[in-house]
């Protein structure tokens, strides 16, 4: 339980590094976020790495599903991180941790058994989201993106986009994962999904580091890629392999109220009456989504 406990601790400062970066353009961060955790589990991964290239190379269908996977990825950061800039940190953080429920509908699509809790859980969460969207004021973000004011609730979409994705990309990599080593096929995907942001950065003319940047900004890109990153997903990662997902998928719903915490205490600023209980909704429903009953041993 220490090794979950850590990644959770490790994840939920993800938000609050992010805001501390904020002249930093948004893809600028998710792109060197990637980079730093791709290039951290190709050194872990060492002559493994060479492995799922030739997989890809040889076989054109795990070449597509992995740039399929690292598409999702990136598009994952960059809608949450984008959201983080133009929501409050507690929709954001709670709507992309709605990723469980999603994924149950991906799974489902593709034909596995969805419990009957996964769709109870999909209804409460709709409750509680719009219990959330009733106060639309206050909160812990500027609602500014590049210095301009944006609706609140495009920052809310994209962190629901971000969810999705996530969900898609462990969707598209579940069989991969379990034929390809860990750190390998981690640092393969993170390095594409790197160079799809980077390609984003050159296409929108963003800023690499754009003026009145410190060398504070630019170390927690860096922490976020090694920390959050590595460090978090890492043990999640190696959690699973000794605790039940759904053990690890409960753990997970902390870091909402975690990285909401924390921005308070860093930050200042304040969460609405609203949101507060729009929030714990949103993860009892996925809480409820990740639970599974205990086999009965008696028998």
């Amino acid at each position: 339980m220490g090794g979950i406990a850590t990644a959770v601790a490790a994840i939920s400062s993800a938000a609050l590094v992010i805001l501390l970066a904020d002249p930093l353009d948004s893809t600028v961060i998710a792109a060197g976020r990637v980079l730093v955790t791709a290039l951290v589990m190709s050194l872990i991964a060492g002559s493994t790495l060479i492995v799922p290239w030739r997989a890809a190379a040889r076989d054109p269908a795990v070449r597509w599903q992995m740039l399929l996977a690292a598409c999702l990825l990136a598009l994952h950061f960059a809608a949450w991180i984008a959201s983080l800039t133009m929501t409050t940190v507690i929709r954001s953080v709670t709507l992309v941790a709605t990723q469980p429920l999603f994924a149950a509908l991906i799974g489902r699509w593709l034909g596995d058994r969805a419990p009957w809790q996964s769709y109870a859980a999909g209804a409460v969460a709709v409750l509680g989201t719009s219990v959330m969207f009733v106060g639309q004021g206050g909160g812990l973000a500027s609602g500014l993106a590049g210095g301009q004011a944006v609706p609140a609730n495009l920052g809310d979409a994209l962190a629901l986009v971000a969810a999705v994705a996530a969900a898609g990309y462990l969707a598209v990599g579940r069989s991969l994962r379990d034929r390809l080593p860990l750190p390998a096929y981690l640092g393969v995907i993170h390095l594409w999904a790197a160079a799809i942001l980077v390609v984003v950065v050159l296409v929108r003319n963003a800023p690499w580091v754009p003026p009145g940047a410190q060398w504070s900004d630019l170390a927690a890109v860096v922490y976020l890629g090694l920390v959050p990153g590595v460090v978090g997903h890492g043990l999640l990662n190696w959690a699973v392999r000794w605790a039940p997902v759904h053990v690890v998928s409960l753990a997970v719903v902390v870091e909402p109220v975690a990285a909401a915490a924390l921005a308070v205490v860093v930050l200042g600023g304040s969460v609405s009456v609203w949101e507060v209980a729009g929030a714990a909704v949103v993860l009892a429903a996925v809480a409820l989504g990740a639970w599974r009953p205990r086999p009965d041993s008696t028998g």
